[in-house]
């Protein structure tokens, strides 16, 4: 780790950077969604989702080419093809549960459980507890330092038009337009997680994830517009400001490390993961589990239904 962090196009290795680099659009967020309900078929989708054909085959591609989804032989009458989750997509099941548990705290008309839960028959709010003490995850009880695939990657210069899912679609899905703002996007939710590490001035934020000073202010808005940040001024003469979690914002941090496990697990370099995560409660290294809130037992896709 020789270079400086103010080199040209380099950022820290993370894995919510690879993550969202994969899964941060709003087409691919309602798409897994209709996978984790059953959805298989392209016609489905495009009909569920009024989604333009070419978006949809080339998110669904896209999704094959990263072996979060797979093709097969369709048994289904007039249609070629189902679009299967693997063993890697089914793996995002943590960070949609939490997701949705996020929404269901914050967003009123989706104040009501999302999920039953076979295993004991009841509808739920999913958590994530500590592996080792099942205490509650919080972001103020876990310590971080540098994993053994610290390391500095070129930032990825593409560009991505931001995506708006059809409003006709809107209705029949149960993910809200807020949490769409939050995930279907690759650079929000990296822009909130720098709250968890300290980082809250703009200059600092811009240096981190050398963002064009338009994408970062864009950003900024949107999060202070929804409350997960505050903006608080600590400098008059020339005005500058600082951005602070709300309590809306940490409770995003189930999430972001259902995330970030997830991108550990299978977008790591061999060396293993850029950072290793401590849960102060108990000493020990932080793995969170999801579980039932009513049942405390860890949450599978097989093992749980939605509630329409």
């Amino acid at each position: 780790m020789n270079q400086s962090l103010d080199s040209r196009d380099l950022i820290r290795a993370s894995s919510i950077h690879r993550v969202l680099e994969i899964i941060g659009d709003r087409w691919v967020a309602v798409i897994l969604q209709q996978c984790f309900l059953g959805v298989h078929g392209f016609e489905e989708f495009q009909r569920r989702l009024d989604i333009p054909r070419s978006t949809l085959s080339a998110r669904l591609s896209m999704l094959v080419d990263q072996d979060i989804l797979s093709r097969a032989p369709s048994s289904t009458p007039n249609q070629r093809l189902d679009y299967l989750l693997t063993e890697k997509g089914r793996d995002l099941f943590d960070t949609a549960l939490m997701a949705l548990a996020w929404q269901q705290q914050w967003v009123p008309r989706f104040n009501q459980p999302a999920v039953r839960h076979l295993g004991c028959g009841q509808p739920m709010t999913p958590m994530m507890v500590c592996h080792e003490c099942s205490k509650p995850v919080d972001a103020r009880e876990v310590t971080f330092r540098d994993g053994p695939g610290a390391s500095w990657i070129t930032r990825n210069k593409r560009r991505r038009r931001r995506t708006t899912a059809a409003s006709s679609s809107r209705q029949a899905l149960a993910v809200s337009e807020e949490l769409l703002d939050l995930i279907g996007d690759r650079w929000t939710p990296q822009v909130v997680a720098l709250g968890f590490f300290g980082i809250r001035r703009f200059d600092e934020m811009q240096k981190t994830l050398k963002l064009a000073s338009n994408i970062l202010t864009d950003r900024l808005k949107r999060v202070v517009d929804m409350d997960i940040f505050r903006q608080r001024q600590y400098q008059s003469r020339p005005p500058r400001s600082e951005y602070l979690l709300t309590e809306k914002g940490f409770s995003l941090y189930p999430m972001l490390m259902a995330m970030t496990q997830w991108g550990d697990r299978w977008c790591a370099g061999p060396e293993g993961p850029p950072l290793l995560f401590r849960h102060e409660a108990c000493g020990k290294p932080l793995k969170g589990v999801v579980i039932c809130n009513q049942c405390q037992s860890p949450l599978k896709p097989d093992t749980t239904e939605a509630i329409i």
